[in-house]
């Protein structure tokens, strides 16, 4: 069983377990270049960000075992105009379980305008590396592909480019880069009549 709770801001504990969930699927994804997410911030000081976080844990006493691990963290960063970055990372030991999928059911409980009172009506989440669990959810919620890009590398040195940019691709190559995986950037967004229904 997964317990997931809202947090308006992470306690030390919480952010020590957060960043080494991060390092862990850092390491552990650094083959294929997928993505990891950011720790918690506090909201600009002049409010023009809202920050929504949730984190997802084992239910104490499942296997017998009184430990709750953290197993999952979303986070959504939200503006004034209702573009959202939605960041979502869960445990490499629990992944394609369905966790992801049950923090957005879970998140879209909550009432008031926008997704799930959130405010946002379009998120905007990146897959790096174009992860194919990323792409499994982007389906399942109805988000597009909004666009995609390349990274190139050259020894230590990062480029990104368009793969519709010829020229910005041929004048990567030409300079030694090569392609070492594709983002894609999924665009969620939420229909005005369903945003402003429970207004």
């Amino acid at each position: 069983m997964i317990t997931v709770e809202s947090r308006d801001e992470l306690g030390a504990a919480e952010a020590a377990e957060l960043a080494a969930m991060i390092a862990d699927a850092a390491d552990y994804d650094a083959g294929a270049g997928f993505s990891t997410a950011s720790p918690s911030e506090a909201a600009d000081d002049d409010g023009e960000v809202s920050i929504f976080q949730m984190l997802a844990r084992l239910t104490p006493g499942l296997h017998g075992s009184l430990d709750t691990p953290l197993v999952a963290f979303l986070r959504l960063d939200v503006d004034r105009a209702g573009a959202a970055i939605a960041q979502l990372l869960v445990h490499r030991d629990y992944r394609s379980l369905g966790v992801g999928t049950l923090m957005l059911e879970r998140l879209g409980e909550r009432e008031g305008p926008g997704f799930a009172g959130t405010g946002a009506l379009d998120i905007t989440i990146w897959a790096h590396g174009n992860h194919p669990a990323a792409d499994r959810m982007a389906r399942r919620f109805g988000a597009a592909e909004g666009r995609c890009r390349w990274k190139l590398t050259r020894g230590a040195e990062l480029r990104y480019v368009e793969p519709d940019d010829e020229a910005a691709v041929l004048a990567a190559r030409r300079d030694g880069f090569v392609h070492e995986h594709t983002d894609v950037c999924y665009v969620w967004r939420i229909p005005v009549a369903s945003a402003s229904r429970r207004a």
